[in-house]
């Protein structure tokens, strides 16, 4: 495979069509389920500041993974992590301290560093 020189979107998505449906992939997902099973706990979002872009690039390597994983034939269970000591302890802190709205929200309104003292 060579890499193209410019960058178009709707040329790669053909070929993904194209090679997706040459592997029929929904039969290839139906036979996985008589074959290795692999688990994967996806961890809780986290409250360290306002989300950006670096922030994808943990869910885009999982993404990958998993995908990668499902068209070697493998059938992936993915499973929602829940955080059992930072998470409750900072939802009751907020009870606490009567705060209500978005992450975002409360860390400019309260600061992090009153969030962290009541935790």
């Amino acid at each position: 495979m060579q890499l193209e020189k410019e960058f178009d979107s709707k040329k790669i998505e053909q070929l993904v069509r194209s090679h997706l449906s040459g592997i029929d992939l929904q039969k290839m997902l139906d036979q996985s389920k008589t074959k290795q099973r692999l688990v994967f706990i996806e961890g809780p979002p986290t409250m360290n500041g306002i989300p950006h872009a670096g922030h994808l690039r943990g869910r885009i390597i999982k993404d990958l993974w998993y995908r990668y994983n499902t068209l070697k034939g493998h059938k992936i269970t993915f499973n929602a992590g829940w955080d059992t000591q930072g998470l409750p302890v900072e939802l009751q802190a907020e009870k606490e301290l009567g705060i209500t709205g978005g992450k975002t929200e409360i860390l400019k309104t309260f600061g992090i560093e009153k969030i962290v003292a009541e935790c």
